[in-house]
């Protein structure tokens, strides 16, 4: 398990130039509000630093004095600054929340439309969980690094450097002594800092394994109650969550010392302020208010380190997911769809050459593959679990390049022509039907621009459809839940069948497609299909006689090569693979 997410592990620093560099180009749109931000930090930062001042002037020049006329107009300033510091905190935590909305908006947009142009072997490799928390968890904790971290952060260092300088300027002795405990701090935060990367890092490990256990074990629900796996699956998902929780706590644990530390150095500094302040008071080298200006500026000194050292946890997670988020995004996608020839239709024949494939190099699942398909011709391809039936059909689709031979279409290599122009014309038709929310009407039509009433009317009347759409309560334009489980399965089957006649291909591959409808369904469907590939070139891969025994030729597949090939009487005489398959996989109502 932990190899299988290996590439969860997390090396990003706290802060990585590289990938900060790589979140700019989503700020492009929004420059003019982080302007904006930056000018609210500096005019805050000013209004915060000037807020002790007030307090030590009142001091001195209304209560020392007793110019309750002085005193009143300092104290007026004071409320003044606090409400004029109220509202641009305000305006800039708005305004950095909203462009933080509208960063992470565009950012998983991004994300989204790159996985989508990903090769079929990525997501072979990839867990779905893993790629939910990509777009989801991961790009908005990216977000809000944006959206306050970043800004706020900046916000505190300008104040820190300030009340620094104003302390210095005002008495470089005491400003010594208040500044004197800094180092130390600095220290013990850079250390904590060091320990909770390497627990941010593990964390995010063990959410996205969580997050893949998880969508496995709900989209594969039934299985589970099939079996009586529920307390197997809750006792191995329980082993993940427990092993986040322990590298969460981790986490909690050094992030829970960062307040108390930075209190305790501010009693330190504090103690060290009025014990030092008083001295040079009773001497008179400092006025009580300036003390208390200290004082105040000690406070308000330690406020944004405190912040800084909150805001740590933020940095560190963002660039953890900002380097998980950039990973997905150096993917190389699939080449250019529209590269190479348009397919326009075929001419004579598709010609499989000496063919050889790999999913990886571990294991080769075509050999020297040769055979030939005429136009018009009806193929059927059996063969056992793995011997190689489904990769025809994914290389047909270009979906993998084949390593060695060739597959030629009216003598032209596949490779030549583009992978859109083949995608649309060659049909294919899969046994696992994926069924997308919305009604049966969008999932029919799911090509850009493809609805036509009159092929609708067309693609009901040639699969019968009609009885089958009558039993739906809003027939044509009823909604289907996620994963089509408000229909059946033979209504999901109906479904793959309309959405591949509704681009009209002239090559069609039916993969398994009757294997998993009912009786009723299937004779509908064997109807259809006697009709449907009269006219079209078809290559059908199935397990039941019922589908195949039509066929022109029947090609056995084992282990990758081509062992036998003939018509159904033919194969039986032989006694060769084709009767093995004939009498362990076909149905017996297939047989009779």
């Amino acid at each position: 398990m932990e190899d299988y997410f290996n590439e969860d592990d997390i090396k990003a620093p706290m802060w990585d130039t590289g990938l900060v560099r790589r979140m700019l180009p989503y700020l492009r749109n929004w420059r003019p509000h982080f302007l904006v931000s930056v000018l609210l930090v500096l005019a805050g930062t000013a209004v915060q630093i000037s807020l002790p001042l007030l307090l030590g002037r009142a001091v001195d020049l209304g209560i020392k004095i007793r110019n309750l006329e002085l005193l009143l107009d300092y104290v007026l300033l004071y409320a003044v600054g606090h409400a004029s510091f109220f509202v641009i905190l305000a305006a800039r935590n708005w305004l950095l929340q909203y462009t933080g909305q509208q960063v992470l908006h565009e950012l998983r947009t991004h994300l989204f439309s790159h996985i989508q142009k990903l090769p079929i072997s990525f997501f072979d490799r990839t867990p779905v969980g893993r790629l939910v928390t990509r777009i989801t968890n991961d790009v908005a904790t990216m977000a809000e690094l944006f959206s306050a971290a970043l800004i706020n952060v900046s916000g505190d260092i300008c104040v820190i450097i300030g009340i620094g300088m104003m302390m210095l300027t005002l008495n470089w002795k005491l400003g010594l002594a208040a500044l004197l405990a800094s180092p130390p701090l600095y220290y013990v935060v850079w250390v904590l800092k060091g320990k909770m990367r390497d627990t941010f890092r593990l964390a995010r490990a063990k959410l996205a394994m969580l997050n893949a256990s998880l969508a496995e074990n709900v989209s594969g629900m039934s299985v589970i109650h099939v079996f009586n796996q529920e307390t197997a699956r809750e006792a191995k998902f329980d082993e993940m969550n427990t092993s986040l929780r322990e590298a969460e706590l981790t986490s909690v644990f050094y992030n829970s010392f960062f307040s108390p530390v930075v209190t305790v150095f501010s009693a330190i500094t504090l103690a060290i302020v009025a014990t030092y302040g008083g001295w040079l008071v009773s001497t008179g080298e400092i006025s009580i208010g300036l003390l208390i200006t200290f004082i105040a500026y000690t406070q308000a000194f330690f406020d944004p380190v405190r912040q800084i050292s909150e805001q740590i946890s933020v940095f560190q997670s963002a660039m953890a997911s900002a380097e998980r988020v950039f990973g997905l995004l150096d993917e190389a996608p699939e080449p250019d769809l529209e590269s190479g020839r348009e397919f326009t239709g075929l001419n004579s024949e598709i010609e499989f050459r000496n063919l050889n494939f790999s999913y990886n190099s571990d294991k080769q699942v075509l050999k020297d593959l040769s055979f030939t398909i005429r136009k018009g011709e009806k193929i059927a391809v059996v063969g056992h679990t793995g011997a190689g039936k489904t990769t025809l059909a994914a290389l047909l689709k270009r979906f993998y390049d084949y390593q060695d031979g060739q597959i030629l279409l009216d003598g032209v290599d596949l490779r030549e022509f583009s992978r859109s122009s083949l995608r649309r014309r060659i049909g294919l038709i899969q046994q696992d039907v994926n069924i997308f929310s919305g009604t049966i009407l969008d999932n029919i039509f799911l090509a850009e621009g493809s609805f036509d009433k009159s092929k609708l009317d067309r693609i009901i009347s040639e699969l019968q459809m009609e009885s089958l759409i009558e039993k739906l309560p809003q027939g044509i334009e009823t909604q289907i839940f996620e994963r089509g489980s408000n229909i059946s399965a033979g209504q999901r089957q109906l479904i793959a069948f309309s959405r591949a006649l509704a681009t009209d291909p002239e090559i069609l591959i039916l993969d398994e497609a009757t294997s998993s409808v009912d009786s009723e369904t299937e004779s509908i469907i064997q109807r259809s299909v006697q009709q449907l590939t009269s006219s079209r070139t078809s290559l059908i891969i199935a397990h039941r006689l019922s589908t195949i025994r039509n066929c022109s030729r029947i090609l056995v597949l084992h282990n990758g090569r081509l062992v036998e090939q003939g018509s159904h009487e033919e194969l039986l005489k032989q006694k060769g693979h084709y009767q093995k398959l004939y009498e362990l996989q076909f149905a017996e109502g297939d047989k009779a």
